[in-house]
């Protein structure tokens, strides 16, 4: 009898610790300083317990000063993350990650296509089919009409590939390599190989956000790409682009995870203009 209550007790024992669904116990807690940590280059890490300061000198009403940061989880478990300020009245804080663009239409016979490289460049490719009847010509136009077109010309006259301040004045283009391919200013590559054209433009060189549009020649015609996917010039709607997208906050990042940011301080009109001084605190705990 000992020995069968003994293995009856066992059991019961054995069953309990085996049955999870009586409860659950949850903790948070503050994760070690050095598990996250931020910096300004991506480079340079320093624990959260640092603030991110940033002083504006010369401040101006109506103008948004931005700032790129870093920050990774060096934590073996996911976390949650906060950032938090003391705005003074008249100025907003807001936090941003970058934006993926991508961009894949065929439009009368031409596929066209729009992606991020992911080592801060946009690369535009025109491809058009076997039925092609002369050289492919293709034009990536930015905000026109202010802004500015990349395109290539092969007609006998214009051999090569331009950069157009104006697009429609043709004494502003300036011609950077020939129609085979080449580079303008460190910061537009361009190549022509058959029926395939690209370009590519350095996302610094377009801004936070930009319009574009343009036009392809592979069949005696022009091709007008616009938002529309109809009309055609330069005048029709463009294609608007935001290359940052809002963080929302708090936010979680897994273990091992580096994220790049972006920190806009937006100055209101009844502010004064001055020197300001502008922190913000970061936060993480533990995500349960």
């Amino acid at each position: 009898m000992l020995t069968l209550l003994v293995a009856v007790m066992f059991i019961g024992i054995a069953s309990a610790a085996l049955i999870p669904h009586f409860g659950r116990i949850t903790t948070t807690a503050t994760v070690s300083q050095q598990a996250v940590q931020i910096s300004e280059d991506g480079i340079n890490w320093l624990s959260y317990d640092n603030p991110i300061e940033h002083i504006i000198p010369d401040a101006s009403p109506c103008e948004t000063y931005c700032f790129g940061q870093w920050i990774r989880n060096n934590a073996p478990i996911p976390v949650d993350v906060t950032f938090t300020n003391d705005d003074p009245a008249g100025i907003t804080t807001t936090y941003s990650i970058p934006a993926v663009y991508s961009f894949d239409e065929t439009i009368k016979g031409v596929h066209i296509t729009v992606e991020d490289t992911g080592d801060g460049w946009l690369l535009w490719t025109y491809t058009g089919d076997d039925t092609t009847r002369e050289v492919p010509k293709m034009t990536v136009a930015i905000d026109y009409p202010t802004g500015f077109a990349i395109t290539t010309f092969d007609d006998g006259v214009h051999d090569g590939w331009y950069y157009a301040p104006d697009p429609d004045v043709e004494s502003s283009r300036v011609r950077f390599g020939d129609y085979s391919g080449a580079s303008y200013d460190k910061w537009v590559v361009t190549t022509a190989s058959g029926n395939v054209l690209t370009v590519k433009i350095l996302k610094s060189a377009l801004g936070d956000s930009f319009k574009w549009h343009g036009y392809a020649n592979f069949y005696n015609e022009q091709c007008w790409i616009n938002d529309q996917l109809t009309g055609d010039g330069y005048e029709v709607n463009q294609f608007v682009v935001n290359l940052w997208q809002p963080l929302t906050i708090p936010f979680t990042m897994q273990s091992d995870e580096i994220l790049q940011f972006r920190i806009c301080h937006a100055f209101a009109l009844d502010i004064g203009e001055g020197t300001y001084g502008l922190t913000t605190i970061v936060d993480a705990t533990e995500h349960i």
